[in-house]
C-alpha cells in the first residue's frame, strides 16, 4: 500500500550548505515539508571538490573530469527518480549544457517542479569562468519552464519571463527562518555604528563597483564598513573591516550590522534578484539601504520599513541620517523584522511551496 507521504526527489546545482539560492529557498524549506507530510531528498550535482573549483581561476582539465563524473552521477539519479511521486528542479538539473536530462524526466512522466530564483536565462559568469560562460546554456531556462508542471519563481519579474513558457507559475519568495535570524540585544549607544554587508563573491563585485559611493560614505560619517563574504573585498582607498563568511557564523554576523546595504547596478540580472540580503538585515532588525530596482521596491516601503537610495547622494544622505539617529535606526527596523515576519518567513514560504508541490502529484 502507498504511503501518504509525498515523496520528491530534489535536483539541485550546488554542494548543499554552500550556495544562497539553495540554503534559503530548497533546504530552508525542509523540515516544514516533512511537518506537512512531504518527503524531499536533495541531491547535488557538484560535490565539495568541485565546488572549491569552480571560483578559482585555471585548473580546466580538471574541471572537466570532475564535471563528466558529476554527469555520470546525474544520469543515474535521474534514472532512479521514477521512484519518486515527483521531481523538483531547482535552477537546472546540471551546472553546464543543454536541457537534455530535464526533457528525460518529463518523458519518465513524473511530475517536474521547476524552481528558480535569479535571472538565470542570462548569461552570467565568475571572472574565473567566463570563457566557458556559453556552456551553461542559459536559454534551456525556457525549455524546462515548458516541460515543467508547475514553475516556482521568487518574484514577479522572473514570474513575467516564465509565463512566456508556461501558465503555471507561482511567486515563492526566498524566505527567512525568523527564528533563527533574530534581532540582538541593543547595543551601547556610544560604540560605532557598523555600515554591514554580507554576500557571496559573486555578488561583491556589485559592492566594489560602489566604491566611490562607499568611500564618501566613510568620509562624511564616523561608521565602520564591514563586509562578511568568501574573499576578501577589493575596495581601494576604503577602510573595511573583513570577516570571512561560515554558515555557522552567519546569524551571529548579521546582528551585529547596525545598518545593512544592498547596492546593484540597474540591469537585467539585477532585477531578477529576490532582495535576499535585504530580508537577512531586515530580519536582524538592522534597517535595510538598498538601490531603488526589482524586488528592493516591492519589498521596502522606503520611510517606513527601510530605505531605497538611487542616487550617490541618495545613498550618503540616507546612511549618514541613520548613523546619528538610533531611534530612527530602531524604528525602521523594528518594520522591517515585521514585514519579514508577516510575508517572507520560512513557514509562510514553505507552505507557498506545499501548495504546488500537492497540486503538480494530484495533476
Amino acid at each position: 500500500m502507498k504511503s501518504s507521504v509525498i515523496s520528491l526527489c530534489g535536483l539541485v546545482p550546488y554542494a548543499l550548505n554552500t550556495a544562497p539560492s539553495q540554503r534559503y529557498r530548497i533546504e530552508q524549506w525542509l523540515p516544514a515539508l516533512a511537518d506537512r507530510g512531504i518527503s524531499l531528498d536533495l541531491v547535488p550535482f557538484a560535490d565539495s571538490q568541485l565546488m572549491t573549483l569552480l571560483h578559482a581561476h585555471g585548473r580546466r582539465i580538471t574541471k572537466a573530469a570532475l564535471g563528466v563524473e558529476a554527469l555520470l552521477r546525474r544520469i543515474r539519479v535521474v534514472a532512479s527518480s521514477r521512484d519518486y511521486d515527483a521531481v523538483v528542479i531547482h535552477r537546472a538539473v546540471c551546472l553546464a549544457g543543454p536541457a537534455v536530462l530535464e526533457r528525460a524526466i518529463a518523458i519518465l512522466g513524473k511530475p517536474v517542479i521547476f524552481d528558480f530564483d535569479d535571472a538565470i536565462y542570462l548569461l552570467h559568469t565568475t571572472a574565473a569562468n567566463a570563457r566557458l560562460g556559453w556552456m551553461k546554456f542559459p536559454g534551456k531556462t525556457a525549455a524546462i519552464c515548458r516541460v515543467s508542471n508547475q514553475v516556482v519563481v521568487g518574484n514577479s519579474f522572473l514570474a513575467a519571463y516564465a509565463r512566456r513558457y508556461n501558465s503555471s507559475v507561482t511567486v515563492v519568495p526566498t524566505s527567512v527562518d525568523t527564528s533563527r535570524y533574530r534581532p540582538r540585544e541593543p547595543r551601547v549607544r556610544n560604540s560605532r555604528v557598523v555600515v554591514g554587508w554580507m554576500g557571496s563573491s559573486t555578488s561583491q563585485t556589485h559592492l566594489e563597483m560602489f566604491q566611490p559611493v562607499l568611500k564618501e560614505i566613510v568620509r562624511h560619517n564616523p561608521v565602520e564598513l564591514r563586509v562578511v563574504s568568501d574573499r576578501r573585498p577589493d575596495i581601494a582607498g576604503v577602510d573595511v573591516t573583513w570577516r570571512p563568511w561560515s554558515a555557522e557564523t552567519e546569524a551571529e554576523e548579521l546582528a551585529g550590522f547596525d545598518i545593512g546595504i544592498m547596492p546593484m547596478p540597474d540591469d537585467q540580472w539585477s532585477r531578477g534578484k529576490c532582495s535576499l540580503k535585504a530580508l537577512l538585515y531586515m530580519a536582524t532588525g538592522a534597517p535595510a539601504v538598498c538601490s531603488a530596482i526589482g524586488a528592493n521596491r516591492e519589498i521596502i516601503r522606503h520611510g517606513e520599513n527601510g530605505l531605497l537610495a538611487s542616487s550617490p547622494e541618495e545613498w550618503v544622505a540616507g546612511i549618514g541620517e541613520l548613523a546619528r539617529d538610533p531611534n530612527l535606526r530602531l524604528a525602521l527596523g523594528a518594520a522591517g523584522r515585521k514585514t519579514v515576519e508577516d510575508h517572507y518567513s520560512m513557514d509562510k514560504c514553505s507552505a507557498l511551496f506545499e501548495s504546488v508541490v500537492r497540486r503538480a502529484v494530484e495533476q
